[in-house]
């Protein structure tokens, strides 16, 4: 664009001035001090441009004056020596000189003008204000010219063609403004012609001017005393030419220098930024400047990409200025894909290149929204079965009493598992967390969405009814949650059988807090319990009285075991044939201070639950072998032990202590147990057995005929004796199915070499039947009621019961 102007301006000059213009540097001037001079030229404008830009970079303003200075003076020397150089260059073939005063004005206005413009530049760095600063720059050379011309001393008059100085005044504020304008254009191929253009404006100014003079020889004007020479002036221009080229070499090396303190500091600040794991965003104003490696792995975005985008780009609904220093403020961070990404963000002011900038800290929230997420899941939530905890619940429950209306009702289901203490000791805490596990997903698919499944701990659960108290829906519930639980569970190989109560209690007939309507649902279950497991229970008033008697009944069970309370009773036995006494039934008997003799019946069944029945059961084992031991050798004691005995893995090596301990030969004792033994864990069952049987133990099955599988246990377990239930025995001989069965049996134990013994007989016509159908032993009425150990040793030392004799 500098050429196109330059070159009309030249072609607007008639032909002829064209050719005095070219006559006039090739002719009149030494085109070896032109070359000096343009090469002088070159290098000025160059630096000129070189050291303009550090003027508007990002500095302290000290330096960007110093850098201004430094400029103007460089400039302004540039024009000064090539003018006076090219005059040196200038061959008039007469005596010449130079006026030291504007010679110096020269370069003075030289400088002011130069340094006028630049001021433009700077106050107004707008197209305009380029224009106008590089208008002045151009009138400067002009200015600078011909005031230097002024100085020109010479023997004759100097004649001026006017057309030709507005030329040249012309080329050089054109070409002026157009290096100044193009100088700072955003594309750096174009940039690069700027020194070019100043060049040209320039040496187009001289030689266009020195085309405008004409001298007249007149010997009559002498040249001024006290004038400059053209040895001193070459001498002056030659300094001025090492001053540019020094200041020119000075400048670029600052500028180089500079430039790589500033790559170092921008280096290092970035450097730090990229180190630290928060996200750093680098703003001037709302313009992103900068950003760091741990924003930019957020973001999933190129730091290119970012640089010079607004902040709202990232964050949409905030300026700087809405930024906090001393606080975080929670904000959204848009993505590569325009995902919302929740921050936190905080603003610091710094200075970059004496410049403010601000910091933007941003702290990526997800990790920490997953972790209180986690953690409130974790404090609300079963770790093991993922279901709702007891907190949750009590939340929850504590919610539904706040909210309701006076209309509203909803219900709770809290249930049990039974049998599940069995698992537990039978195959490891392992295999009894899988198994609530596979509770809590088939609680989950008997209930709705708007139902809550809680696990209260242990094999303890609840379900929060999501609405209304309709009776027949919720005992459906509780009949799919029982048929459910009660399907077998495989898991590892294993079959297991348990089973739930369920205790249903509804708010707010049945508690107007969570604690009522709590203690009301456990009430519930505990009725449920009593009634067999495996059922449900909806709560009704009356249980309050007798959940209240049961656990009254419960303490008191406790305190009989510290205090002793038990004694032992003990119900002969008697060879069926010859009626002598075979041995004893240990039979337990509980003399409570306030209530009297409470039966087994009562006590047995919450001494199983409770846990009560492993002290309780050593007990009796203890004290009848060491009443037995009173006894005449050739009698044994028969002692019955819990299904929930057989739980614990020690009890083999518990009776072998007590054997030890009261010194009672294992062959006088004789445990019997009943078919619920078996049904929990046959095997560990089947060791026990093994285990008692090498230490001379007698083992006889129970109740014998009551269960559904009793004949394949009687071929897979070490018995000695089976025993015929007394609900068979009593009806005969006049109920011919009693009588049938009892004679089956007696033959099943004849054949397989096992004793039988009849429970239960109270008449003479039962002895006879019983003894004629080939039963081994009687024990019942007939022979004796249970009788204490005074009693029972009395019974011993007498004579046997002939009367019994076939």
């Amino acid at each position: 664009m500098g050429e196109t102007f330059a070159t009309a301006i030249i072609r607007s000059l008639p032909g002829s001035a064209m050719h005095q213009l070219y006559a006039c540097i090739t002719e009149q001037h030494d085109l070896r001090f032109v070359a000096v001079a343009a090469v002088i030229c070159a290098l000025g404008t160059h630096s000129t441009f070189a050291i303009g830009r550090q003027v508007f970079r990002d500095q302290a303003l000290q330096e960007r004056l110093a850098w201004g200075t430094a400029g103007v003076v460089t400039t302004s020397v540039a024009i000064w020596a090539t003018h006076f150089i090219a005059m040196l260059a200038f061959e008039p073939i007469l005596e010449i000189g130079f006026s030291i005063g504007l010679t110096g004005a020269s370069l003075l206005i030289a400088v002011l003008l130069v340094g006028s413009g630049a001021g433009l530049l700077v106050a107004q760095p707008t197209l305009l204000g380029r224009i106008l600063g590089g208008g002045v720059i151009g009138l400067a050379i002009s200015a600078m010219h011909y005031t230097g011309m002024s100085a020109y001393l010479v023997q004759g008059t100097l004649h001026w063609d006017a057309w030709t100085v507005a030329t040249s005044v012309a080329v050089g504020t054109v070409l002026g403004s157009l290096s100044m304008v193009v100088g700072f254009h955003r594309r750096r191929t174009i940039r690069r012609l700027a020194p070019v253009l100043l060049l040209a404006a320039v040496c187009g100014t001289h030689f266009i001017g020195m085309d405008a003079l004409t001298i007249s020889f007149d010997p009559s004007v002498a040249i001024p005393g006290g004038s400059m020479n053209t040895t001193i002036l070459s001498l002056l221009t030659a300094n001025a030419a090492l001053l540019i080229l020094g200041v020119s070499l000075i400048a670029l090396r600052l500028w180089r220098l500079n430039k790589l303190r500033h790559e170092a500091e921008s280096q290092r600040l970035r450097d730090l930024a990229d180190i630290a794991v928060e996200g750093l965003l680098i703003c001037a104003g709302d313009t992103i400047t900068g950003i760091n490696h741990s924003l930019e792995r957020v973001l999933c975005l190129p730091r290119e990409e970012l640089i010079g985008a607004s902040l709202q780009r990232l964050l949409p609904d905030l300026t700087v200025a809405d930024i906090p220093i001393s606080r975080e403020l929670d904000a959204i961070l848009l993505g590569a894909a325009g995902e919302r990404v929740p921050v936190r963000v905080i603003a610091q002011s710094i200075v970059i290149k004496a410049k403010p900038h601000t910091v933007v800290a941003v702290r990526d929230q997800r990790e920490r929204l997953r972790s209180e997420a986690e953690m409130h899941r974790l404090a609300h939530h079963d770790t093991l079965t993922g279901l709702a905890n007891r907190r949750r619940f009590n939340e929850v429950l504590a919610e539904r009493f706040a909210s309701r209306h006076d209309q509203d009702a909803f219900a709770l289901l809290v249930l049990d598992l039974d049998r599940f203490k069995a698992v537990n000791d039978t195959f490891g805490h392992g295999m009894g967390d899988a198994l609530l596990c596979r509770v809590a997903h088939r609680l989950e698919r008997a209930t709705h969405d708007d139902d809550l499944v809680v696990r209260l701990g242990g094999d303890e659960f609840a379900i929060l009814k999501g609405g209304g108290t309709e009776l027949g829906e919720i005992q459906a519930l509780a009949e799919r949650v029982i048929d459910l639980l009660g399907r077998p569970f495989l898991i590892d190989g294993h079959v297991l059988n348990i089973g739930a109560s369920v205790g249903i209690a509804l708010a707010p007939g049945d508690g107007t807090t969570p604690e009522q309507l709590m203690g009301s649902a456990d009430l519930a279950l505990y009725g449920a319990k009593e009634d067999g497991r495996g059922r449900y229970r909806v709560f009704e008033d009356g249980m309050n009285a007798r959940i209240q008697a049961r656990r009254s009944l419960e303490v008191d069970l406790r305190r009989a075991i510290a205090r002793q309370e038990f004694t032992l009773y003990y119900q002969p036995q008697v060879d069926a044939r010859t009626g002598a006494y075979d041995g004893a039934e240990a039979l337990i008997r509980w003399h409570h201070p306030e209530r009297g003799l409470v039966s087994p019946v009562d006590f047995i069944p919450l001494a199983e639950e409770t846990g009560l029945i492993g002290p309780l059961g050593e007990w009796v084992l203890r004290t009848a072998c060491t009443d037995a031991l009173t006894w005449p050798a050739n009698l044994t004691v028969a002692v019955n032990l819990s299904p929930v005995q057989f739980r614990d893995a020690r009890l083999a090596t518990t009776i072998r202590g007590i054997l030890a301990e009261t010194g009672l030969p294992g062959s006088r004792l004789e445990v019997e147990i009943t078919e619920g033994s078996l049904l929990q864990d046959e095997q560990r069952t089947l060791t026990i057995l093994r285990e008692l049987r090498t230490l001379g133990i007698r083992i006889s099955m129970d109740d014998f005929g009551t269960g559904y599988s009793s004949l394949s246990y009687l071929r897979r377990f070490p018995f000695d004796k089976i025993k015929i239930d007394q609900s068979f025995v009593r009806q005969t001989p006049e109920d011919k199915d009693s009588a049938a069965i009892v004679r089956a049996i007696a033959m099943l134990g004849t054949s397989l070499g096992l004793k039988t013994t009849a429970e239960g007989v109270e008449t003479q016509a039962q002895s006879e039947f019983i003894t004629n159908e080939g039963c081994d032993q009687l024990q019942g009425y007939l022979i004796s009621r249970p009788v204490p150990l005074e009693a029972i040793t009395a019974l011993f030392a007498g004579s046997s019961p002939l009367a019994l004799t076939a």
